[in-house]
C-alpha cells in the first residue's frame, strides 16, 4: 500500500511541475507584452502614413516593422516551448485555443502591411485589423491570468492584463488621433470614438489599481508626469471640441503622436515592472 509520504511527494511534484509551467507562461506574457507595444507603435505610424496619403512616415513605418518582426520571433519561440502533449494540458485548452487564434493573426500580418504600404486601405481599415491582432494577443494574456491556480499570481496577472488593456486603448487613441490630424479635418464618429477610448482607459486602469500592490501603484503614479499629461490634454481638447468637418492642422499630427507616445512609453515602464514582478513571484 502506498504511504502518505508517497502521496505527499506526488503532490509536491505536481506543484513543482505546475510552477515551472507557470514560469514559462509568465515568460510568454512578457514577450507578448513587448510585441504588443511594438505593434501599437506600428499601428500609429501606419495611420500617420495613410492619413498623409503616403507623403510622410514611410521610412519610419519600415523601421518599426523590422522591430516588430524581431519581437514576434521571440513570441513564436515562447509558443514553441509550451507543452501541448502532456496529459495535464487539458485544463489549458482555452489558452492553447487563444494562442492558435493569435498565430492566425500573425500569419496574416504581412498581408496587412502590404495593404498599408500600397495605401489600398483607409486608416480605419488598417486600425481595425491591427486592433484584431492585438486583441488576439491580449486574449492570450487573459487566459494565462485565468488559468493561474496560485491566488497571488492570479491577482497579479489580473492587474497586468487590465493595465495592458488600458495601454491598448491608449494606443488606439494615438492611432485614431493621428489619422484625424494627418487628414486635416475633424470627423464626428472619430471624435466620439476618442471619448470612448479615454473612458475605457480609465476603467481598465482603475481595475489595475484595485489589484496591484502598493509598490506598483507608486510606480504608476511616478510614471504620470504632469508635463506629459498637460500636453496630451491640450491636444485632446483640440480634437474632441472641434466642430465636425472643421479643419485641423495636419502639422500637429507629429506633435500628437509624440505626446501620446511619451505617455505610452511611460506606461511601458510600469508594464515592465509588472512583468518583472510576475517572474519574481513565479
Amino acid at each position: 500500500m502506498k504511504s502518505a509520504l508517497s502521496f505527499l511527494m506526488a503532490a509536491k511534484r505536481c506543484e513543482i511541475a505546475g510552477l515551472r509551467q507557470l514560469a514559462l507562461t509568465s515568460e510568454l506574457v512578457n514577450a507578448v507584452a513587448r510585441l504588443v507595444h511594438a505593434l501599437q507603435r506600428e499601428r500609429g505610424m501606419s495611420n500617420l502614413y495613410l492619413g498623409s496619403q503616403g507623403q510622410r512616415w514611410a521610412v519610419e513605418c519600415r523601421e518599426q516593422v523590422m522591430r516588430s518582426l524581431a519581437l514576434q520571433t521571440k513570441v513564436l519561440a515562447c509558443f514553441d516551448q509550451m507543452d501541448t502533449e502532456a496529459a495535464q494540458s487539458g485544463h489549458r485548452a482555452r489558452l492553447f485555443g487563444r494562442i492558435a487564434y493569435a498565430l492566425q493573426g500573425l500569419t496574416a500580418l504581412p498581408r496587412l502591411r502590404e495593404r498599408v504600404q500600397a495605401q489600398s486601405w483607409s486608416p480605419a481599415q488598417a486600425t481595425a485589423a491591427y486592433i484584431r491582432l492585438v486583441s488576439a494577443l491580449l486574449a492570450v494574456v487573459f487566459e494565462a491570468a485565468d488559468s493561474a491556480w496560485d491566488p497571488g499570481i492570479s491577482r497579479h496577472l489580473v492587474a497586468l492584463f487590465n493595465f495592458m488593456q488600458g495601454k491598448e486603448f491608449a494606443g488606439q487613441e494615438r492611432a485614431t488621433g493621428s489619422a484625424l490630424f494627418a487628414a486635416g479635418r475633424a470627423h464626428a464618429d472619430d471624435q466620439q470614438r476618442l471619448l470612448h477610448l479615454i473612458e475605457s482607459q480609465e476603467r481598465c486602469l482603475q481595475v489595475f489599481a484595485d489589484f496591484a500592490g502598493d509598490p506598483l501603484q507608486q510606480v504608476w503614479q511616478l510614471a504620470q508626469r504632469p508635463d506629459i499629461l498637460a500636453s496630451l490634454e491640450r491636444l485632446r481638447r483640440i480634437l474632441c471640441t472641434a466642430a465636425a468637418g472643421a479643419p485641423l492642422d495636419a502639422a500637429t499630427s507629429q506633435t500628437w503622436f509624440d505626446a501620446c507616445t511619451r505617455r505610452i512609453d511611460a506606461m511601458k515602464t510600469v508594464e515592465d515592472a509588472l512583468a518583472a514582478e510576475l517572474l519574481a513571484l513565479c
